[in-house]
């Protein structure tokens, strides 16, 4: 069983990179998405926009980032 779950762990990685692009361009949808809404501060827009820029070839680290410091602001 362990050589199977292996193996598929593998054959995941080795998944076309197109993959990667489809996932980029769903996630900078729903980044768009999120800053088209009014229920956002301007504040926290302002935020976003800063972490697209900072990771422009990975909008799925800007939007993980984005959720984590909703998070973060929630709790305190």
């Amino acid at each position: 069983m362990a050589e199977i779950m292996a193996a598929g762990a593998i054959d995941y990685r080795l998944e076309p990179l197109e993959r990667e692009e489809t996932l980029a361009l769903q996630v900078l949808g729903i980044l768009h998405e999120v800053l088209a809404r009014p229920g956002l501060s301007e504040e926290a827009k302002d935020g976003l926009r800063r972490l697209i820029e900072a990771h422009r070839d990975h909008p799925e680290r800007a939007l993980l980032e984005h959720l984590c410091c909703l998070r973060t602001a929630a709790g305190s």
